[in-house]
């Protein structure tokens, strides 16, 4: 039986912004998501008890290019970890693996006020993360100037310290215009809205 493509119950956006030096996150852009099948089996785990496939971190994704040069890549909901693994053919691209900030903040989507209750309950989930670190995980710099990110993934992680574990929630590029170089004395801060609806 084949797949039928579909607007999902879950979806989301992507922001992206420039972290200064006093903690303050300077907004770039916002773009939509797609949520991989592998949201299933994470909510399937979640579900049964099993806080590990909890989203618990991020991928930014990177390339030692001139920001406004990069083409996002074409993508299907059934890619995994295995496109960034392959990353390590490239000679310029390479992405972090980078804890989430927080729990996710917990609000309420336009036209679903009436069925939850604001500061208790509701229906988006606000993921937070951040750039840390000199090189990505396949060993590319990630430099001032030179490294520039044009796309992130929502991961669960099952086991940390086992990258080959995880599973990808959510994925998403940002268009040429919008992609933003890792500055001096800044970060890159990422922000992920995934709306039940």
């Amino acid at each position: 039986m084949q797949l039928q493509e579909h607007t999902p119950p879950v979806h989301g956006r992507i922001g992206i912004y420039l972290v200064d030096q006093d903690g303050l996150w300077i907004p770039k852009s916002k773009t939509r998501n797609q949520i991989q099948y592998g949201w299933a089996h994470i909510v399937s785990q979640l579900c049964r008890g099993n806080r590990q496939f909890r989203p618990s971190a991020l991928y930014l994704e990177f390339e030692n290019a001139v920001a406004g040069t990069i083409t996002p890549p074409s993508f299907t909901r059934d890619e995994g970890i295995e496109y960034y693994s392959d990353l390590q053919y490239s000679g310029t691209k390479d992405f972090l693996r980078v804890p989430l900030l927080q729990d996710p903040a917990i609000s309420i989507a336009d036209g679903y006020e009436d069925y939850f209750t604001d500061g208790v309950s509701g229906n988006v989930m606000t993921f937070y993360g951040m750039s840390s670190g000199g090189s990505g995980v396949l060993g590319k710099a990630f430099s001032a100037g030179t490294s520039t990110v044009y796309g992130a993934a929502l991961v669960a992680t099952p086991v940390f310290a086992d990258r080959t574990q995880d599973v990808v929630f959510s994925r998403g590029y940002f268009d040429i215009a919008s992609q933003v170089t890792q500055e001096a004395s800044h970060q890159i801060g990422v922000t992920w809205e995934i709306a039940l609806s």
